[in-house]
């Protein structure tokens, strides 16, 4: 066995002529790259060998990468996010920081089961909504719609049936309580597909992700599918059945050159997850030769979408829609595919099957990336499980930056735990975002730092003919640590695209230059060598997909509106130059009417604390002069808000602590009022004694028995003190007396 073979031990059976076949192997090197991978290619975890192992591009230095995009049924949640982050980081790098070029293609799922269910349930739910709303349709039409519903049942052409009747007779008593009366599951299906696809591209859009080169919808490549399949059957590795045609498995693990299972063939045992790729309309599993058969065409059955095909009107199953749209712009070699590694069984595995069966070759893909689950608590984030967090209701929690930090501080592809934080029902955080928080703290002081440094020595891009700029030890001790820094993201990136040691490394770089400004007289400071640093550190948080490529120093935005570099000097300042304007005409107003030192302070406070915020400043009261910083705004409020609301706890503290105060020096003032002589005969002593003796002292218990003499020294100890007590007050009242009567 070769050295290559034992790093791939999955390796598959004999072939005919008894000599090892691996099921998988690097690309073979062409004309472009003849000398195998390059000296700085990464080694990615390839899902067929569950190794790293170099990357090796099928032209040179051109890249051919497809993922499995969103089935837009519902609101992507934070599962997505995390998969479509990771992806867009990967891409980046590859492209920025490796120089790959890179064409990336993705799906979107726009035919599907899901989204046939969620259409036709909306529509139901719908007119079961007008009809109570309306009052006086007949039971007869909405009790069987509300038990077909209740049921489960996943009977279209009955649920179609029903609600077409009961929205004929709620648009002829009120044409207006449907919105849509001609609606049809054709093209009804589709509407929802498109609100939801449009969704999640603009989630992608607040999150940062940059658009894919090429996009492919299911509905557009319904033709092109027939085809691919066709071709499949002519090639014997699929076969009719009822209307529908499915893969042969069998069949295609016979012939030498093919294997089926190569990424997960512990998944073959799994029937409950095969079937889940077959979709809950799946037709009856007895059309099927074999159980590992899989559907490329679902004969539709009433109630779902269909298009013509030489085996009659149906639709495309869920995996074949992947290959057919990958190929027609990828063809027969593709050097990467990638999804959540939900999609490792079955779906990767049968696309690479009818795939490597329709052109008839071994190896279609040459490296499958998958990304790591994840999970809420240790589940899965799932719809199904309803634990999911949508990427809007995170966006109102955390800013697109500090999540794609929080994915950043973890390995894309291994699985991932959030724990929310909760206020009742309502999800208020995850515990994971505080470190994240604090990563995205400190590049932003860091930023800071190194930028007002620059400024404070009048260099404010690094130079300036009246500074030195001759190093000394301290410069060569910080450009040492630039150079491990460069080093230590380097090795990061090779070792499978490593975010999180990239970060690492990162971090060490800020300790050193902030080391460097404080230890430097300011006047000293090196403004080319800071600068260096500062522009390295956000060229590399630019390729993670936390930094905007201005070729300036700093975080920027992300996630935000697209063109907003195109701004006009005016737009960009006008709203700075309003708050300007309006606090000048505020503080000559104030100084006209000779307003005091408080007013104007109140004034120059609102700027701070309102006005400047609201622009995305936030201003800090130093000694020796206030310093600004750019942040997001929504972050400024909520930290605002955060603030506000520890100020009202504080408030609220010492109001109860008053009031407490205040009620014990009331009771000490009740107390003080009574004389020594009836200390013991009311409130609380009123029942415990019999008799006293001339000063009030108690001698007896309220059973008659006289007290014991170690007791009645202690309470004529009580009694005197109640005595001091009591002639303070007296005198207090007196004095107070005489106050009023000179007056």
């Amino acid at each position: 066995m070769s050295a290559s073979e034992k790093t791939f031990p999955q390796y598959g059976p004999l072939c005919g002529c008894c000599a090892p076949v691996p099921w998988w192997s690097p690309p073979e090197a062409t004309e472009a790259a003849k000398d195998g991978p390059r000296r700085d290619a990464p080694r990615l975890l390839n899902s067929f060998t569950k190794t790293k192992v170099p990357f090796v591009p099928l032209d040179g230095n051109r890249v051919g990468w497809y993922i499995c995009g969103p089935t837009v049924y519902d609101s992507a949640h934070m599962g997505h996010a995390r998969n479509y982050v990771n992806f867009d980081v990967i891409r980046r790098v590859m492209t920025d920081y490796f120089r790959y070029d890179v064409r990336f293609i993705m799906n979107v799922t726009d035919i599907d089961d899901k989204i046939v269910m969620r259409a036709h349930l909306r529509r139901s739910e719908a007119m079961l909504a007008a009809a109570d709303r309306l009052g006086g349709i007949d039971t007869s039409l909405t009790t069987p719609l509300k038990a077909l519903l209740a049921s489960g049942e996943k009977n279209l052409g009955d649920q179609e049936a029903l609600t077409a009747q009961l929205c004929a007779v709620i648009v002829a008593k009120d044409p207006s309580a449907v919105a849509d009366p001609d609606w049809s599951v054709q093209d009804g299906y589709l509407t929802l597909a498109h609100t939801f696809e449009a969704e999640f591209m603009e989630d992608m859009r607040l999150m940062g992700v940059a658009r894919p080169d090429a996009l492919t919808r299911v509905s557009e490549y319904t033709d092109k599918i027939v085809q691919y399949i066709q071709t499949i059957i002519d090639r014997g590795y699929a076969y009719e059945s009822n209307g529908s045609v499915y893969f042969d498995v069998p069949t295609f693990e016979s012939a030498p050159n093919h294997k089926y299972a190569k990424l997960n063939k512990e998944a073959l045992k799994n029937v409950e997850l095969a079937m889940d790729g077959e979709g809950a309309l799946a037709a009856d599993a007895s059309e099927k030769k074999a159980e590992n058969d899989f559907v490329l065409w679902k004969a539709s059955k009433p109630g779902e979408p269909r298009w013509p095909s030489p085996w009659g009107e149906g639709r495309p199953g869920w995996h074949i829609e992947c290959s057919a749209m990958c190929s027609d712009i990828l063809g027969e070699a593709v050097d990467i595919n990638g999804g959540g590694i939900d999609l490792n069984f079955p779906h990767h595995e049968n696309q690479l099957a009818q795939s490597e069966a329709h052109y008839d070759i071994k190896q279609w893909v040459n490296y499958f990336v998958h990304t790591g689950h994840l999970h809420i608590d240790g589940l899965k984030m799932s719809k199904s499980l309803k634990n999911f967090i949508t990427i809007r209701a995170a966006l109102k929690m955390y800013t697109a930056r500090q999540i794609r930090f929080l994915f950043l501080l973890h390995q894309w592809s291994d699985p991932m735990d959030l724990t929310p934080v909760q206020e009742g029902d309502a999800v208020t955080g995850f515990q994971q975002m505080e470190a994240a928080v604090i990563a995205e703290k400190t590049f932003v002081e860091f930023f800071h730092s190194v930028k007002g440094a620059l400024r404070g020595l009048g260099c404010a891009a690094g130079y300036s003919v009246h500074q030195e700029h001759t190093w000394n030890d301290e410069e060569r001790v910080l450009s040492a640590s630039i150079d491990s820094a460069r080093a230590g993201v380097h090795a990061a990136m090779l070792d499978n695209i490593n975010t999180l040691g990239v970060i690492k490394s990162l971090k060490e770089l800020i300790g050193a230059v902030n080391k460097y400004l404080g230890a430097v007289d300011k006047s000293a400071i090196r403004p080319l060598l800071v600068e260096s640093a500062g522009r390295f550190v956000t060229m590399i948080l630019a390729c993670l997909g936390v930094a905007e490529t201005t070729g300036g120093i700093g975080l920027g935005d992300i996630g935000g509106g697209d063109g907003a570099g195109d701004a006009s000097k005016e737009e960009a300042m006008a709203p700075a130059l309003d708050l300007i304007v309006k606090f000048r005409d505020e503080i000559r107003a104030l100084a006209r009417a000779g307003a005091d030192t408080n007013a104007l302070m109140r004034a120059c406070d609102e700027v701070r604390d309102v006005g400047l915020p609201e622009l995305g400043v936030k201003l800090d009261d130093r000694e020796g002069g206030a310093l600004w910083k750019l942040s997001n705004p929504e972050e400024l409020r909520r930290e605002a808000a955060r603030e506000a609301e520890a100020k009202a706890k504080k408030e609220a503290q010492k109001r109860r602590e008053k009031e407490e105060a205040a009620r014990k020096a009331a009771e000490k003032e009740a107390l003080a009022r009574v004389p020594p002589g009836e200390l013991f005969k009311q409130g609380e002593c009123a029942d415990l004694y019999s008799k006293f003796d001339d000063d009030g002292l108690p001698t007896h218990d309220k059973a008659g028995e006289e007290l014991a003499k170690a007791q009645r020294k202690k309470l004529a100890k009580t009694q005197a003190a109640q005595k001091k007590e009591h002639d303070k007050f007296l005198a207090k009242a007196a004095a107070d007396q005489l106050g009023k009567t000179t007056i």
